[in-house]
């Protein structure tokens, strides 16, 4: 069966999750990407066309007179295609709702519909907004929905037509997100938890590859290290001041940030206003591979400060534990308090600071075995292209 998968970008870590999907699993993927940058593809977002296996079309992306951006010539790919399902999310499934020719011509010749969401983002149907602010991190409050009730209203009712009238199944990162969809009236044997996964056989090979080439290499304890764009909602900030209050108690406390973007100058600044260049290094976009091993591999814990994923998992699969507090759902899935790390309150400095003691101070060895272990037993590329599949073909 062809399946065309809709995205504003191409992240290194989905072309090898389609990959896997594409090969020798009788599925045939289709990725339709804007021609240009898109308007709604995240600030810095690293964008990979290495080692792609499967069919990539370019459109020209343009915004429809709902406000909202879709592709000229969709439904040309359609006719040429002929694909059993479309994989689309926010908010390219709006087109749906307001193209009814297109939405006519889909469900004519019979083309599954497939959400795929960030459930974390999105409030249930009977949630009130009063309900749905508190449950969001700071960072969430500068988006649409949070402008006004009107808004939020809206939006919910868009998510109410889609659900209930016109897609047919949904794939989702969280577990939480179940209750959430099914809410807005898609039937729970339709939706499909997929979790989220980097290529996980690959970075065990790095890592296996690393530690035969660099036997020197040694876990520091009080090695902090975070990995992921500078942007404000990341965080880092907050880190880097976590820091600045426990040196004197963890003299050999350091921070490896690795990453690049709009922040870099902002937060380079703020370690020098503080004094904390001897304990905080920059060492640019690492996205993978074995440059990025043996940072995780040199490290004590990894910490999250604000919104994020897959970072986590990578961090996991090098045995390490995890400091966070609200990333993107996930990690409910991934952290668990005491067992693989601690979390902290949303963008609490103290809370923050209280964590990374409390990790300090206990068998880190152990917190890192457990986090290894659920990413070979539970959480890893087998288990999330599987479900995948089964979402897909159900």
């Amino acid at each position: 069966m062809r399946v065309v998968f809709i995205f504003s970008g191409l992240p290194h870590y989905l072309v090898k999750l389609l990959n896997k999907i594409n090969s020798g699993n009788d599925i045939e993927v289709i990725v339709i990407i804007p021609k240009n940058k898109s308007t709604t593809l995240g600030s810095g977002v690293h964008e990979s066309f290495d080692g792609i296996e499967f069919k990539v079309i370019h459109l020209e992306e343009t915004k429809q007179w709902y406000g909202k951006p879709f592709f000229k010539d969709f439904k040309k790919v359609l006719i040429e295609e002929k694909p059993s399902a479309i994989i689309s999310g926010w908010p390219y499934f709006l087109t749906y709702i307001f193209s009814p020719a297109l939405l006519f011509y889909i469900k004519r010749n019979k083309i599954q519909l497939i959400a795929r969401e960030i459930p974390f983002t999105v409030p249930g149907y009977h949630e009130i907004f009063s309900d749905f602010e508190k449950r969001c991190v700071e960072s969430q409050k500068s988006e649409a929905i949070f402008k006004s009730k009107l808004a939020f209203l809206n939006l919910k009712l868009l998510r109410k037509v889609l659900y209930t009238f016109i897609i047919d199944k949904s794939l989702l990162y969280t577990e939480q997100g179940v209750d959430i969809i099914h809410s807005y009236g898609l039937k729970r044997e339709r939706i499909t938890t997929t979790y989220n996964s980097p290529d996980t056989e690959d970075i065990l090979q790095t890592i296996l590859s690393v530690n035969q080439n660099f036997h020197e290499l040694k876990r520091k304890k009080y090695r902090l290290i975070h990995v992921g764009r500078l942007v404000k909602w990341k965080n880092v900030d907050l880190i880097i001041k976590a820091v600045n209050l426990l040196k004197n108690d963890f003299p050999e406390i350091e921070l490896v940030i690795i990453g690049k973007g709009e922040e870099e100058k902002a937060l380079k600044s703020l370690v020098n206003d503080l004094n904390l260049d001897a304990y905080v290094s920059f060492k640019g976009a690492i996205y993978e591979g074995e440059a990025q091993s043996i940072e995780f591999l040199q490290s004590g814990i990894y910490v999250l400060a604000g919104m994020g994923g897959l970072s986590i998992n990578e961090a996991m699969i090098h045995g390490l534990p995890i400091i966070c507090s609200v990333a993107d759902g996930t990690e409910k899935h991934l952290v668990f308090d005491e067992k693989n790390g601690a979390y902290f309150k949303d963008n609490d400095l103290n809370s923050l600071a209280e964590a990374i003691k409390k990790v300090f101070h206990a068998d880190m060895i152990a917190m890192g075995s457990y986090s290894k272990a659920i990413i070979l037993d539970k959480i890893n590329i087998k288990t999330v292209t599987k479900a995948f599949i089964e979402g897909i073909k159900s």
